[in-house]
């Protein structure tokens, strides 16, 4: 379950942003001969509904509808008065409540000309939901489309970067606190807690690692409107190992450049890896923002891949000792064609 801020607020981000962001997806259905598209969202993969929406799953579930022109609705097992309050705290207006969602699919569709009906990112659907709608419109052909949504938050707009830079604000800041000599595993939770959730923010996991030697990473990824930032820190002295840790970070950091290849952040890191231990394992990592809630893995790591101008995500180098220790360092940046803008981090 979420609990923390949830807003709607024109000066973050203008009303015409989320037309736009509607209508760039009913552009990319049209291109694929889709005539109604579905988005699937329940409390951990809920970012494609908030970033058309603005709707919050805090619990429960749900599938919002986009037909190829008009307005989207919303499928929902909530009651009308968690509706009322959807309603007053997004961008839809009109909703469908019912028990099941095949049914809800089904009296959707009903009197619409049967056509191509697609589940967007269709490998993160249960499978049992999407079963269950598949067999509830027998004369429709089903697709199973891609990351359609989440294509599109790959480069943030202007009003997000301005919110990620609030989010990098807020983060860095607790995480310098949580991090000060004599910290204790509690307080740094504690720490982080009370400054992310007073600060605004919807969703947080921190995470800790330690190694045999005794030092302590700690790390939190926190969710921000529906934006995400990640950084994660080695807390004590920079000598010995630690400091080619962070040597390595600062090298791939400064190779995110707009054009980059995603494979070169490693390349850069590389010299600074080589100071640790023998039987050390390594690995440099990127991940976008937009996939940083699940840490990057409903999207493959493609060491060609270009990075884009206006970029964000979370540069992370991980290590594994040959004792069975583990450790690492991550900031977010925003790429640009100079040097990347750091949202969290010292450098920030």
């Amino acid at each position: 379950m979420k609990r923390g801020l949830h807003v709607l607020d024109p000066a973050e981000t203008p009303d015409q942003e989320w037309g736009d962001r509607v209508a760039a997806l009913q552009k990319a259905m049209a291109a694929r001969g889709v005539d109604v598209a579905l988005v699937y969202a329940d409390v951990s993969r809920s970012d494609d509904l908030a970033y058309l929406t603005n709707l919050c799953l805090y619990w429960n579930e749900g599938v919002l509808a986009i037909p190829a022109e008009g307005t989207v609705t919303f499928l929902t097992k909530l009651s009308l008065r968690v509706q009322n309050w959807m309603k007053a705290s997004s961008k839809v207006t009109e909703f469908s409540g019912g028990k099941n969602f095949a049914d809800l699919v089904a009296k959707y569709l009903l009197g619409k000309k049967n056509g191509t009906l697609g589940l967007v990112d269709a490998a993160l659907w249960p499978a049992d939901v999407a079963g269950e709608i598949v067999a509830a419109v027998p004369g429709w052909r089903v697709e199973r489309l891609g990351g359609l949504v989440r294509e599109q938050r790959l480069v943030p707009s202007a009003a997000e970067t301005e919110l990620l830079r609030a989010a990098g604000r807020i983060l860095d800041d607790a995480a310098a606190k949580a991090t000060v000599a004599g910290s204790t595993a509690g307080s740094r939770v504690e720490t982080v807690e009370r400054a992310l959730r007073g600060g605004g923010f919807l969703d947080l996991y921190p995470s800790s690692l330690s190694t045999s030697d005794g030092v302590t990473s700690f790390g939190v990824t926190g969710q921000y409107r529906m934006n995400w930032v990640h950084s994660s820190r080695v807390l004590g002295d920079a000598a010995g190992w630690p400091g080619a840790l962070r040597d390595a970070l600062n090298a791939a950091i400064s190779a995110a450049k707009a054009g980059a290849r995603i494979g070169s952040l490693t390349e850069a890191a590389a010299p600074a890896l080589a100071k640790l231990p023998d039987g050390t394992r390594a690995e440099v990592r990127w991940v976008n923002q937009a996939d940083l809630s699940t840490g990057g893995e409903f999207r493959a790591q493609d060491p060609a891949a270009v990075l884009a101008d206006g970029e964000a995500g979370a540069v992370s180098v991980e290590v594994a000792f040959a004792d069975g220790g583990n450790a690492a360092v991550a900031e977010t940046v925003r790429v640009t064609e100079g040097e990347p803008e750091h949202l969290t981090g010292a450098l920030r």
